[in-house]
């Protein structure tokens, strides 16, 4: 059973994963996809909740999850299409979860890539051999239009337009922004999450008296690509193969036998 912060009443493992594949994952796409998104969730919650032990939030500060009445107000006429096809995908891959030296692992997921996955040790400091940038075959692009005085106020800096082009942006290896040096230092993900950017592959072009911003991918990159994930399994991998491709050195298990 599974407590979810808000919710009155625990819930089923399997009954509160499809509420988060809904979440997650677009319901359009390849029930193979859906498959991997569900492992992925049950290992995430079995996890992060120590097999049921505490609550998780129903947000992106874990892991998004909707209810029933939610599900029927996004999906509207195409509800039993959409609920069949994630409680199927739920059901295929019943009690699965994804396994480094026996234990659960730490199922990071994202939207999509910049064509290359980030690594944890990038991301957070911390290197886990499960979690390394692997390539994967969607690339999103958006681009966005800040005023200088709109970036100051984010930033907390005071730099003129001139000081914004002139930032020096070093890549990583996934050729994500790692360090941001200008006036003042900031990490990637630091000037990713001030600015609320899409990801942390981004470059600053000059627009008239503002700044055009344009990110690839969508997310901080690590573990499973959803978009990736998706166009895989368009291209006929399997759960397993895609599971193994965004989470190397690992192996799936049976939640019941990890108690």
């Amino acid at each position: 059973m599974i407590t979810v912060e808000g919710e009155t009443q625990s819930i089923p493992l399997e009954k509160y994963l499809v509420g988060v594949v809904a979440a997650e994952m677009p319901a359009s796409f390849h029930p193979v996809a859906l498959q991997a998104q569900a492992i992925a969730a049950r290992t995430y919650v079995i996890r992060n909740t120590d097999y049921g032990k505490k609550a998780i939030k129903p947000t992106t500060a874990h892991q998004v999850f909707i209810d029933e009445k939610v599900r029927q107000q996004k999906w509207l006429t195409a509800f039993d299409q959409y609920e069949q096809k994630i409680t199927d995908a739920v059901k295929a891959t019943a009690n699965q979860i994804i396994l480094y030296d026996e234990e659960p692992v730490s199922a990071m997921f994202h939207a999509s890539s910049n064509g290359a996955t980030e690594s944890a040790k990038n991301y957070s400091g911390h290197d886990l051999p499960y979690l390394q940038s692997v390539t994967s075959p969607e690339v999103s692009n958006e681009t966005i239009i800040m005023t200088v005085s709109e970036l100051n106020d984010k930033l907390q800096t005071n730099w003129t337009q001139d000081d914004f082009l002139a930032l020096q942006l070093e890549r990583n290896s996934s050729n994500r922004v790692q360090t941001v040096k200008g006036k003042q230092q900031f990490s990637g993900r630091e000037f990713r999450e001030l600015l609320q950017l899409r990801s942390t592959d981004f470059i600053l072009i000059k627009d008239g008296r503002d700044i055009a911003i344009t990110t690839k991918g969508y997310g901080h990159g690590v573990g499973m690509s959803q978009y990736g994930a998706n166009e895989l399994a368009q291209n006929r991998a399997t759960v397993e193969e895609i599971i193994s491709h965004y989470y190397p050195q690992t192996t799936i298990g049976n939640v019941c036998t990890k108690k």
